[in-house]
């Protein structure tokens, strides 16, 4: 038989347990989960936005660690249910009433950060980045390159917290001046790691060396004791004699042993809380 509804009010423990669980939901945050956590190419995506704010005036969301317009893909806003599209959007995208992005038919181009804005209705913003990671076909790694363009390998592809991780450069021009590693998918010299200057065989710490990294003389990025916080997009920027420059970006995923009845289980978590 079901007990009859009671007040709260009549027992004095409850109010205090409700109020508890009621004061703790307003601490949590906006994340982002990526669904498959690892894509093929080829597969969809779903870019799923957890914990939004109550009554969103509109979402946005945009390539990049940044809100930069020049990468915005779409936006929408909830009162008019109005979906416009940036100058990011490849055809392959949809966004969602509830802030959830889908990419159709992903391929290497799509690795990245993806950073959604929301806007509320008293018209703060609230942001949080997720990161997407598409694995390489089969085919892909027997086809050999037409031209040898400069290339990120990051080995190993998948690192699980606490190893060692090595962005290893490929196809480095002839006699290069000089090395450049920052965090994103962009040249920033407030996210510079470290740099390297050939001739004068130093190296140069950036603002964003935790301690952690070291720079070779080759052009490759040792990252020891990897955590969550380091997954996410780096950019290899490379000096020629000539002074001109190349870019290339590589792609960071670390995965975290998870225990479950035994049984211990590899699970990708990208950027549930942002790098």
């Amino acid at each position: 038989m079901k007990r009859p509804a009671q007040d709260p009010g009549q027992h004095f423990p409850i109010p205090t347990q409700v109020t508890i669980l009621t004061d703790f939901s307003l601490f949590l945050l906006l994340t982002i989960e990526t669904m498959p956590p690892l894509a093929a190419e080829g597969s969809d995506i779903l870019l799923l936005a957890h914990n939004l704010t109550e009554n969103p005036l509109a979402y946005a969301w945009y390539r990049g660690e940044r809100v930069d317009n020049s990468q915005l893909i779409a936006s929408y806003r909830v009162d008019t249910n109005a979906t416009t599209k940036g100058p990011a959007h490849s055809g392959r995208e949809t966004l969602y009433p509830s802030g959830t992005l889908l990419i159709q038919s992903v391929t290497q181009k799509d690795t990245g950060s993806y950073l959604l804005l929301i806007t509320k209705d008293d018209l703060q913003t609230e942001r949080q980045t997720g990161h997407l990671h598409v694995l390489l076909s089969l085919l892909t790694f027997w086809t050999p390159p037409t031209t040898a363009q400069l290339t990120i390998e990051t080995v190993p592809p998948l690192a699980a917290e606490g190893s060692d991780v090595l962005l290893l450069a490929h196809n480095v021009t002839e006699n290069p001046l000089g090395y450049a590693w920052h965090r994103g998918d962009r040249i920033d010299n407030s996210q510079l790691i470290a740099s390297y200057r050939i001739d004068t065989n130093v190296t140069t710490k950036g603002p964003t060396h935790s301690g952690r990294e070291t720079l070779y003389p080759n052009g490759t990025l040792l990252i020891q004791s990897v955590t969550q916080k380091d997954t996410g997009s780096y950019t290899l920027l490379l000096t020629k004699d000539d002074l001109q420059t190349e870019g290339q970006t590589g792609h960071l995923c670390i995965y975290r042993l998870t225990d479950l009845g035994g049984a211990s289980i590899p699970l990708c978590i990208v950027s549930r809380f942002g790098v």
